[in-house]
């Protein structure tokens, strides 16, 4: 799946018996998100379905927004790894309740407001720490 330049990759994990797929698929969808679901595996899989797929940071926000009202559990957002954001359902937090870690460490908790803000400076921080340093000789 090829990720376009304005867009960022992000990686879904839902809960079939919590019906979080389904509600995924509605949510990407109206979010006019092209994804692939695939049967999550591996030694501690995040989720019983991985949906894969890359997105504008209006599409996103969108797609995030309406999970949060969807899915019974709160959302970690974790823009850490160098293959795009990973966006999963956490039963430690509460409903309606989004917490985005950034590649810097930094912890950002939202509910509704400022929530396409928070998820901009993920996104930024992440592609700011994936550039190649400029140091050494001739830099």
């Amino acid at each position: 799946m090829a990720v376009a330049e304005d867009e960022t990759p992000f990686h879904l994990f839902t809960d079939l018996a919590l019906g979080e797929t389904e509600q995924a698929e509605r949510a990407l969808v109206d979010a006019e998100v092209t994804h692939r679901k695939f049967r999550a595996h591996g030694s501690v899989p995040l989720g019983d379905i991985l949906i894969a797929g890359s997105a504008t940071l209006t599409a996103l926000t969108h797609l995030v927004v309406s999970l949060r009202r969807q899915f019974k559990r709160g959302i970690l957002i974790d823009a850490l790894g160098a293959d795009g954001l990973v966006v999963k359902a956490d039963g430690s937090l509460p409903r309606g309740l989004v917490i985005i870690r950034t590649p810097d460490g930094q912890v950002d908790v939202r509910e509704a407001e400022g929530l396409g803000q928070a998820i901009a400076g993920a996104i930024s921080t992440r592609a700011q720490e994936q550039q190649p340093s400029q140091s050494g000789p001739g830099a």
